[in-house]
């Protein structure tokens, strides 16, 4: 069944911090909460699912700020529509995102007395110097408390990662990926950073303090983490922020890996790193006179492979200029081959 999200941002609400690189009303275009009147909830709720009810499974998601840290009248105010739709059966979930330092017992009892199903915590990284740097507030084992929480409530968790903070290395992106694993969530979005206007994070790079990732660096770094958490059988439903006319038109947007298409992108460099692995595994082949590879791929899977706008074709071809290169769809395949000089590798 099609997935159908009803989004409700609520910037900044309830959180307790003000992190280093966050702005919430320029990312989601929301420059506060009073139009989430319960009235405007119910009418939103309607007018998305209108005569499709039966044919998605609809969630209502709150996003953008410290949802379960909030004033308990605010939540209630929020949540009360949203599970009279769920009771009604007019939708099928409830979603929210909140911070690992803010699901005591207390908070999550509450939100599960009113119909959440899923949360997702902003974790934004594993390494504690790099949470400091942020000033997120929480450390890394505030996290995996939460986790333990959310677990013992029953609700689906979600983690959210920033790569690209201020002290992010190699290093410390592979130290978040190994445990996130270890915490084994049921899916993970990755966002890697950006410098949005009006934030700490703005002045640290105009003052030289930060360096912004290049749009090469944070797809080698999201490729990495989301290979590795397929690998352990963790979803990625997200690499990249939405796109938003906000971000798109720049009027914010300082710095920073932004793509409205990073997800593909992502997807990408995955496929050009395992064709590359395959080649540089069998080295051997290449010092033979012929030097020619055959990329094979079945249709379901040509955009991937060859990128967008023929990106990984391109870098092929560019880095490797003594090497003959074939790319092409063979629909009685499954998998992608790599076919060096006649011998075929599943990539």
């Amino acid at each position: 069944m099609k997935y159908g999200m009803i989004p409700f941002f609520i910037p900044h609400v309830g959180c307790p911090h003000v992190c280093t690189f966050c702005n919430q009303s320029r990312i989601t275009e929301t420059a506060g909460i009073g139009y989430l009147t319960q009235e405007y909830i119910t009418s939103t709720i309607k007018d998305y699912v209108g005569d499709s009810q039966n044919n998605k499974f609809w969630e209502v998601c709150f996003y953008g700020g410290s949802f379960s840290a909030i004033d308990k009248k605010l939540q209630k105010q929020l949540l009360e529509p949203a599970y009279e739709a769920l009771q009604s059966g007019l939708i099928d979930s409830i979603r929210c995102s909140t911070r690992p330092d803010a699901v005591s017992d207390g908070q999550l009892e509450l939100l599960q007395s009113w119909g959440m199903k899923t949360i997702e915590l902003g974790v934004q990284s594993m390494d504690d110097t790099v949470l400091s740097l942020a000033k997120r507030g929480h450390t890394s084992e505030d996290v995996k408390l939460a986790v333990q929480q959310l677990r013992k409530f029953g609700f689906n968790v979600g983690l959210q990662i920033l790569p690209g903070l201020l002290g992010d290395s190699w290093s410390t992106i592979l130290k978040t990926a190994v445990e996130i694993a270890k915490l084994k969530p049921d899916f993970v979005r990755i966002y890697p950073v950006l410098v949005i206007e009006h934030t700490e994070l703005a002045e640290q790079y105009k003052s030289g303090v930060y360096t912004p990732l290049s749009l090469e660096l944070a797809l080698q770094y999201c490729s990495f983490l989301k290979e590795w958490f397929e690998s352990h059988h963790i979803t990625v439903i997200r690499t990249g922020l939405q796109s938003t006319e906000e971000l798109d038109t720049g009027h914010s947007l300082l710095a920073g890996p932004y793509e409205p298409a990073m997800g593909e992108l992502v997807t990408n460099e995955q496929w050009r790193q395992r064709i590359e692995w395959c080649m540089n595994e069998h080295t051997e082949y290449f010092e033979e006179k012929s030097k020619t590879v055959i990329i094979e791929y079945p249709r379901s899977l040509t955009s991937k492979v060859r990128g967008l706008k023929k990106r990984n074709v391109e870098y092929f071809e560019s880095m490797y200029r003594d090497i003959t290169f074939t790319w092409r769809e063979n629909n009685t395949i499954h998998r992608v081959q790599c076919i060096i000089d006649g011998l075929v590798y599943v990539v």
